[in-house]
């Protein structure tokens, strides 16, 4: 075989470029940490290493949504527990109204304490996230969520939804609570049913409700009533409500001496255990229980906590001294005790979904880790292997020179 000068030249040159390309992409590599500086460099590889950047970034942004959820739900958190001691500022404000010692002067001071402390409910209750979002306004969360009438009322401008977002593949959560939910929906009464008493009564009785966990339709009504016995003592009677002038004592569903503190017990249409608590002395009536103190006995309905509130102050405000006073603020009392409860629900509810979060996050933290580690096997380096072959490369590039050079010096150019 023959070969020319212009031949060897060509092909060392060749040898030369090919040595320092080789030498140029090693060098590149060690320069970024990545085996693979071009798709064409593994095209396989290049696609497996997009699918996981696309696969990083979808978990690291539920791990951001878990953040801002997180920040509204303690947001949350520290306004309900902020309506709580509130609230339980208004009980102590109550039970100090209801004592003896009071006059309608003192309990005026009161009701005013109690104004600016309903006030402030409502200013919790409009807290917004610093964004201009509030937290209690359901889906509605630029609209104020609460505004208070002339007459101390409190209405709802929000809606009952709740916002979501998502924080892991197959997981959402809510980063709301609706105001109606928290401070709108609470059962009066013992959450199973209420009491009230009569307008016309004059004895001293004091009804309160029991803690049976029976519950009234809303079609079902009872009354108490009081008669004086045979023997001249004071008896309790038990009607239906519809029962207002009983013709038979089939109507009759329970009856009894009456004795200050005790618990009158009887069985409602469906068979359920209501119970009543009864203080001080009513009047009697006839002997078939018409007139004279009727206290009656209802399914609960739902009140606003500010209602409840509101009822009081009109109350200390307007009524006088004896049972009515004190029978309006032991309704007071329970109702609030339902509103106090449901406020710890509702923050109850807040911690499960804040210890969902911390749950999901540590999922999306080992997801991550997995993810980043089969990338890392794909396009990170080995630097003790690539620093080994830059060395034997750039021995070869040195080697091609030199044989470059030599093999010019075999032209026969250079003998004539």
């Amino acid at each position: 075989m023959r070969l020319s000068t212009s031949q060897l030249a060509l092909q060392g040159v060749n040898n030369i470029l090919s040595q320092q390309s080789s030498l140029s992409k090693t060098q590149a590599q060690l320069a970024s940490g990545k085996q693979i500086l071009n798709p064409s460099d593994d095209p396989a590889g290049a696609s497996r290493i997009l699918e996981l950047d696309k696969a990083i970034n979808t978990v690291e942004r539920y791990n951001r949504n878990a953040d801002q959820a997180e920040t509204r739900l303690g947001l949350s958190e520290n306004v309900l527990s902020e309506f709580g001691n509130t609230l339980q500022r208004v009980r102590e404000l109550s039970v100090q109204a209801a004592n003896g010692s009071q006059d309608r002067e003192t309990r005026a001071y009161i009701a005013s304490e109690l104004r600016e402390a309903q006030d402030q409910l409502v200013q919790l209750a409009n807290t917004d996230d610093g964004n201009g979002e509030y937290l209690f306004a359901g889906s509605e969360t630029r609209t104020q969520p609460f505004t208070k009438t002339a007459g101390g009322k409190v209405e709802y401008n929000g809606d009952q939804g709740q916002r979501e977002v998502r924080i892991g593949p197959s997981r959402t959560i809510a980063v709301d609570n609706s105001g109606f939910d928290a401070f709108m929906k609470i059962p009066n009464g013992n959450g199973q049913y209420q009491v009230s008493q009569g307008e016309d009564n004059e004895g001293s009785g004091v009804i309160t409700v029991g803690s049976s966990p029976a519950r009234l339709e809303p079609d079902e009504e009872y009354q108490i009533r009081f008669v004086e016995g045979a023997g001249g003592e004071l008896e309790y009677q038990v009607w239906p409500a519809e029962a207002d002038e009983p013709e038979s004592l089939d109507d009759l569903i329970a009856e009894g001496p009456y004795e200050p503190g005790m618990t009158i017990s009887f069985k409602a249409d469906r068979g359920q255990d209501i119970q009543v608590k009864m203080d001080g002395t009513p009047e009697p009536g006839d002997e078939f229980g018409l007139g004279g103190d009727v206290f009656d006995v209802s399914a609960s309905e739902s009140q606003s906590v500010f209602d409840s509130v509101n009822n009081l102050i009109r109350t200390l405000e307007d009524d006088g001294d004896g049972p009515a006073m004190n029978n309006a603020i032991n309704r007071f009392l329970t109702d609030i005790d339902q509103g106090m409860e449901n406020v710890v629900r509702v923050r109850s509810e807040l911690g499960a979904r804040m210890n969902a979060l911390d749950s999901s996050r540590d999922a999306n933290e080992g997801a991550l880790l997995d993810l980043k580690s089969a990338k890392s096997k794909l396009e990170d380096l080995d630097y003790a292997e690539a620093s080994g072959r830059f060395n034997q490369e750039l021995v070869g590039l040195q080697a091609a020179q030199q044989t470059y050079t030599r093999l010019q010096g075999l032209s026969l150019f250079d003998f004539i």
